[in-house]
């Protein structure tokens, strides 16, 4: 048994994707089959009700490290999702990529270890180019930190454009949709420091109906989880002020917030 750790765990989180999700994670997956670094492992956590990412797993079990876990805990939620493969993941680095996405050409995992290790930073933000059928691509992006960004303002990009330290402790959110990834690179950034911004396009991000951006998102939830996010960073500032911050862990300061939102929804209509 191969008990050497990877310098690199590809996270992926998966579902149905309607009919799409084992179609497009076969692209991922032969791009794995061919790059020049090998020394990662891919980490797949599957919402699934159906069979169909597990067998797909089991055709690749001998082309790549690969630990296939079905997760049948939250479905639906993106975050609780890929967080359930973070909690999996033994590498050194933790490589996100959502099962739609890919790796740009047979050197991108070799480019992107190789940036990493000539910096100085523990996580790292990546340009893309996006999607819609697999073959065109279009929109190169090229990304940077935004101190607002856990606001919304996603200079970044998807979670597929982010590479970080595997230290523990550190997960999106699970009462994010729309915010999940801004909310996550803005903890990244109070962890990490500033991160590595790399200019090389690696990563090609799928665009189309089958988004969660096209299915999920709508006002109320986009007006929610700005309140919600708010109100947490609000929280951990004032905890900051009093020099209480790092007695919390932020899954902490998600439960507090909650709380401390629905109290004030009462107090509302108690006063209305």
């Amino acid at each position: 048994m191969d008990t050497k750790t990877p310098f690199f765990s590809i996270c992926i989180p998966t579902y149905e994707m309607k009919g799409l999700g084992a179609f497009y994670l076969r692209t991922t997956f032969e791009n794995f089959a061919s790059q020049s670094f090998t020394d990662f492992e891919v980490v797949v956590s599957d919402h699934s009700k159906d069979e169909l990412i597990k067998e797909l797993c089991l055709e690749y079990v001998n082309s790549f490290k690969l630990k296939y876990i079905k997760n049948n805990l939250n479905r639906g939620s993106s975050s609780a999702n890929i967080n359930h493969a973070i909690k999996n993941a033994t590498g050194l680095w933790i490589k996100v990529l959502f099962q739609d996405d890919y790796l740009l050409g047979t050197k991108a995992l070799e480019i992107i270890h190789d940036e990493i290790s000539h910096s100085e930073g523990a996580w790292l933000i990546g340009a893309c180019q996006h999607t819609n059928d697999g073959v065109n691509l279009f929109d190169s992006h090229f990304p940077s930190f935004h101190p607002d960004i856990h606001l919304g303002e996603n200079t970044i990009g998807a979670p597929s454009n982010i590479a970080f330290k595997n230290e523990g402790s550190i997960f999106f959110d699970n009462n994010l949709i729309w915010l999940m990834d801004c909310e996550f690179y803005k903890r990244l950034e109070l962890k990490f420091g500033a991160p590595i911004v790399f200019s090389h396009i690696c990563i090609v991000n799928r665009v189309g109906a089958h988004q969660v951006t096209h299915t999920l998102i709508h006002d109320d939830l986009v007006r929610n989880e700005l309140r919600y996010v708010k109100n947490k960073y609000k929280i951990r500032e004032f905890l900051k002020s009093i020099y209480l911050e790092k007695l919390f862990l932020i899954s902490t300061m998600d439960l507090v917030t909650i709380s401390l939102m629905k109290f004030k929804d009462r107090l509302r209509i108690f006063f209305s």
